[in-house]
């Protein structure tokens, strides 16, 4: 009996050792991860989810190995790789129990990357989903990114009232979590503060609240640099170059595009690098003088856009050129440019299935069904006086579509 015991009690502290060891590894890693990611040094963070990987087949444990798969996910759509990040998601989802809220998490970094690569509906499928798991779990920070990434959406579509509502109830709601959270959390919270002011910015801009939004951008700015927080930095000097160019103020958008733009480099953001080349060149033809160094600066954000998959922003580059091909009277090699940009939004299925227009060229209202498939909302107007009482049929895929509040799209109208 002394002997079973003995060997009972050996196997206990084997076990507790085993466990704290698993513990130990998982928290060397992902402190540092993390700590990395929020401070901008993406490429350290994608070594540290690689190392993360190696540790959970070490000691073949799916849950750290979904949690791995799902940093090494983030990373990767950080550094704008979008279909590795999709293909680790998959794994993330592949490794976690359908009940954890890792598949959330796991889907909200495949729906950024399927934004980055302007396949909607994917997006839309995925948000969707997550939506309905951070309700399952009352997971309000995963709710918060939810409501954040699906106003992106609609920014990208260029549906900027419905952009600012979902910006707004992400900011809401994470206003009400910071408030309560607790002390472990409280970082993580704050961040999303940040965040969430940050994206107000934008749509408040392209309405024409300018000073709504430098205030949200001011915000934003100060608590970032009280901590450090060098990614939030530089997206705010993005967005201030953005408002002042918007009110015609070039030179001061000039110097702000121009000091993001090496940090955001630095960081391998190529996504937000991108959006911060564009802005410069929109701000730089305005100068007669400046036109030369627009086009090059033109080239390298078609070049990045280009190498990540982005048909939207690579549309936006071919219009911008198309401006300066017709002001120089190249009027052929505009209207070439300008059939290119045209093809892209067809190849990102960006053509309204009613009129065939692009959407997403100019401000617009869309309307998207609970089928994924996105409208001009003028387009489908008997549908939408109809769909809130009786089923109707898709105009593109003919599914039955009734309108409903648990759906991510309408969440906010």
């Amino acid at each position: 009996m002394n002997t079973i015991c003995s060997m009972l009690k050996c196997e206990k502290n084997r076990h507790n050792i085993y466990n704290q060891q698993r513990a130990t590894s998982k928290n060397k890693l992902i402190n540092p991860a993390a700590a990395s990611r929020d401070r901008g040094r993406n490429k350290d963070y994608l070594v540290y989810a690689v190392q993360q990987i190696d540790i959970a087949h070490e000691i073949d444990d799916n849950n750290l190995r979904a949690q791995a798969y799902l940093t090494l996910s983030r990373a990767n759509e950080m550094l704008a790789d979008y279909f590795k990040a999709v293909s680790y998601s998959r794994s993330a989802l592949q490794y976690s129990a359908p009940t954890e809220s890792v598949q959330g998490y796991a889907l909200l970094v495949m729906a950024d990357s399927y934004i980055g690569l302007c396949n909607f509906n994917k997006v839309l499928e995925c948000l969707d989903k997550a939506l309905c798991i951070s309700h399952e779990h009352e997971d309000h920070l995963m709710e918060i990114h939810v409501l954040s990434t699906m106003g992106k959406v609609f920014l990208a579509l260029k549906d900027f009232p419905k952009a600012l509502a979902f910006q707004r109830r992400a900011h809401e709601i994470s206003l009400s979590n910071a408030a309560y959270a607790v002390e472990e959390n409280a970082n993580v919270s704050s961040k999303f503060v940040r965040l969430t002011k940050l994206k107000l910015a934008t749509p408040l801009r392209l309405m024409g609240d300018f000073d709504g939004a430098t205030k949200c951008v001011e915000e934003a700015m100060k608590a970032a640099s009280s901590i450090g927080d060098r990614p939030v930095q530089a997206k705010c000097l993005v967005c201030i170059g953005d408002i002042q160019r918007s009110q015609n103020n070039n030179e001061v958008a000039c110097k702000k595009y121009e000091a993001a733009i090496p940090m955001l480099q630095d960081m391998n953001d190529r996504y937000s690098y991108t959006l911060a080349m564009i802005g410069l060149v929109k701000a730089l033809l305005e100068s007669d003088t400046q036109k030369q160094t627009a086009i090059e600066i033109l080239a390298t954000a078609l070049s990045t856009a280009t190498s990540m998959g982005n048909k939207l922003m690579q549309a936006r580059c071919h219009l911008l050129n198309e401006r300066i091909l017709s002001s120089d009277n190249r009027l052929e090699e505009a209207r070439q440019v300008k059939e290119a940009a045209e093809r892209l939004y067809q190849e990102a299925d960006l053509l309204c299935p009613i009129c065939q227009k692009a959407m997403g060229m100019q401000s617009d209202h869309i309307q998207i069904l609970t089928c994924t498939h996105i409208f001009h909302q003028r387009c489908i107007k008997d549908l939408l006086q109809k769909w809130t009482h009786q089923a109707q049929a898709c105009p593109k895929c003919n599914k039955n579509v009734l309108f409903s509040r648990s759906y991510i799209a309408l969440a906010c109208t």
